[in-house]
């Protein structure tokens, strides 16, 4: 991609420029913009969740571990992202841990109802690559309120992470490791 810049703002490139006016809204946004016709504000870091929405689970998954959980312990209509825990075991400090070993440690210490689940973490993918990058800072995290069976009887948790500039939500099976950049989302302790 050839870089173009301008003498006042000479760190700035046509992506930051595309980014900008996407965040306006496109050229009518610019348009409405310069003629003062709009504000823009800075992006606030409260999350909504709908919890009448059913979350979007795929059709590979047998069960859902936690349903009665999820519908005991819902969690909040709305919270601040940037007062979520990102809580590591101890194991994932200084090297990883399988994601057996994190799920058995929160279901034995009582910390499942505080984590995030799906829906949540598909409210967060909604508020795009700026905010992700923000408040997670390069880390995939975890909604484990959301552990699934698939139909071949592994498990899995949903996690979000950056990809090619989005922000995309993959499953991650238990069996495999997890590292320092694998934060467990949950919701800041009162």
């Amino acid at each position: 991609m050839r870089r173009y810049t301008m003498a006042k703002y000479g760190k700035l490139d046509l992506g930051q420029i595309e980014a900008i006016v996407n965040k306006l809204g496109g050229m009518e946004g610019v348009r409405k913009f310069l003629a003062e016709e709009t504000v823009v504000a800075p992006t606030p870091s409260t999350i909504y969740v709908d919890r009448t929405i059913p979350a979007n689970y795929p059709d590979w998954v047998k069960e859902i571990l936690y349903d009665e959980l999820e519908k005991k312990f819902p969690g909040p209509a709305e919270f601040d992202a940037g007062k979520l825990e990102q809580w590591l075991h101890d194991g994932q400090k200084n090297g990883y841990v399988t994601g057996n070993i994190i799920h058995q440690h929160l279901k034995d210490h009582d910390m499942l109802k505080d984590c995030l689940g799906l829906r949540d973490l598909e409210e967060i993918q909604k508020k795009g690559i700026t905010f992700f990058r923000k408040h997670f800072k390069g880390k995939a995290v975890f909604g484990w309120k959301a552990v699934v069976r698939s139909r071949d009887d592994n498990l899995g948790v949903p996690y979000l992470y950056e990809g090619g500039g989005r922000v995309c939500l993959s499953w991650h099976w238990l069996a495999y490791g997890w590292h320092s950049f694998n934060p467990a989302l949950l919701l800041a302790s009162t």
